[in-house]
């Protein structure tokens, strides 16, 4: 058989191999599996979650099914635990909570925590709601729902919320912006809860700002409810945005191992992962396919460096493009030294700047309906006093409308812009 031959069936051959691995591969990630499963590597699910923080709490963390028992009965273990409740939270409450509501209870008096993150739960029983034992209610602000999120609510492009931690006990206010399908509950609290966070949904509106996270003391233990369930999922623990308020959560009650209940979860984790591994690794689990793996992989590497040394080439020296970038520069910037032109220059410096704002901040200041809410943002951003920062925009805006600016004047309009980029990109 001629070479080309050989060189055309071992093509198709790869070909062949390439197709039965992308049929074989890994499927696409499902955005409606919201099961917060402990074995679900898709965005709302908490493979990741869970072992980012199994690696990087120091005191421990393990995700628990109905053997959860062996911490809240009886013979519970004497270690103090925080106990994790996503929205698994309705199904331990329906199959172990009223069993051993007293035991449970007694632990967070004694010492235990609970981190209770849940959704929609208006019926639960009205003196487990009013009678402060949990004291608080949980209900939807909207008529979203968290059985929609797709992909494209969570797109660039989606409505945002800012969540805000005021809680100023452990660590400093902070603002962290939040797409909107997370924060479809708000909480009704007892009086004798500490809020940790409130919601900002519109600007324009009125209302006083929604609560979605709340501590209480009970006994020498700690109560923590949380309204927004799914960021205690693989994709919260991954944004950057959102892993702020989620380590902030679980610090409150941090001092401790902590146990995330998983109705799921059962104790056969190797065999769940083997039926998730990849062809690759069952063709190198059993010896006569992983030897044929090698065989194949050898002939290949001989074939291409044979073939290689056949058909050797002279490759050619090219010359790199030459960048003229530096030209360009120097060309615009003659003709703005010649021009003098420093009201044009103001002019696009700010629309930079302006876009910049924009774009890294989500902050309007060309919006003049609310420009004093954009400038409170830019200020909580920056840490600049609101005074100073309106002053400061003022003069930038007074200064493009001017007929001229000073070389003196431009040159601390530029510095003002760039050290309010630079605070945001800190």
């Amino acid at each position: 058989m001629k070479s080309n031959r050989i060189f055309i069936v071992v093509i198709i051959a790869l070909m062949a191999v390439i197709l039965l691995f992308e049929m074989n591969a890994p499927t696409r990630f499902k955005w409606d599996d919201l099961s917060q499963s402990y074995k679900s590597k898709q965005p709302f699910g908490c493979y990741v979650m869970d072992s980012v923080l199994r690696g990087t709490l120091p005191h421990g963390y393990e995700v628990h099914g109905s053997d959860i028992e062996k911490y809240i009965g009886k013979k519970a273990h004497r270690v103090k635990h925080t106990f994790l409740f996503t929205n698994n939270f309705e199904d331990f409450y329906a199959d172990l909570f009223d069993s051993h509501e007293e035991d449970f209870l007694k632990m967070i008096e004694e010492g235990n925590n609970a981190i209770i993150a849940t959704g929609y739960i208006d019926y639960y029983p009205t003196t487990l709601l009013e009678d402060t034992v949990l004291g608080y209610r949980c209900y939807s602000n909207s008529h979203s729902n968290l059985d929609y999120i797709s992909k494209e609510s969570l797109s660039t492009y989606a409505s945002y919320y800012t969540v805000n931690w005021i809680d100023r006990e452990k660590f400093s206010p902070a603002s962290y912006p939040i797409q909107h399908v997370f924060c479809t509950n708000e909480l009704n609290l007892a009086g004798d809860y500490r809020i940790l966070a409130t919601l900002d949904k519109e600007r324009e509106s009125d209302e006083e700002p929604a609560t979605v996270a709340g501590l209480r003391n009970y006994g020498k233990g700690k109560i923590v409810v949380v309204s927004m369930p799914m960021i205690f999922s693989n994709y919260g623990i991954l944004n950057d945005t959102i892993r702020p308020i989620v380590l902030r959560l679980l610090s409150e009650c941090g001092d401790k191992p902590i146990v995330r209940y998983d109705p799921s979860f059962i104790n056969q984790k190797v065999d769940n992962e083997r039926n998730s591994e990849s062809p690759l690794r069952y063709l190198l689990a059993n010896r006569p396919l992983r030897w044929a793996f090698y065989l194949a992989l050898a002939t290949l590497v001989a074939f291409v460096f044979f073939s290689a040394r056949r058909r050797q080439r002279v490759i050619p020296v090219i010359k790199p493009p030459v960048n003229h970038m530096m030209d360009f520069v120097k060309r615009i910037g003659g003709i703005y030294y010649k021009q003098h032109d420093n009201v044009d220059l103001l002019n696009k410096k700010y629309a930079t700047f302006s876009n910049d704002l924009r774009v890294k901040a989500m902050i309007d200041i060309d919006n003049n309906s609310l420009i004093d809410d954009e400038l409170q943002l830019l200020s909580n951003r920056t840490d600049i006093p609101l005074d100073e920062l309106q002053r400061q925009i003022r003069d930038l805006k007074e200064a493009i409308k001017a007929s001229s600016v000073s070389d003196w004047r431009l040159q601390q309009l530029i510095d003002v812009m760039n050290d309010i980029i630079h605070r945001i990109n800190i």
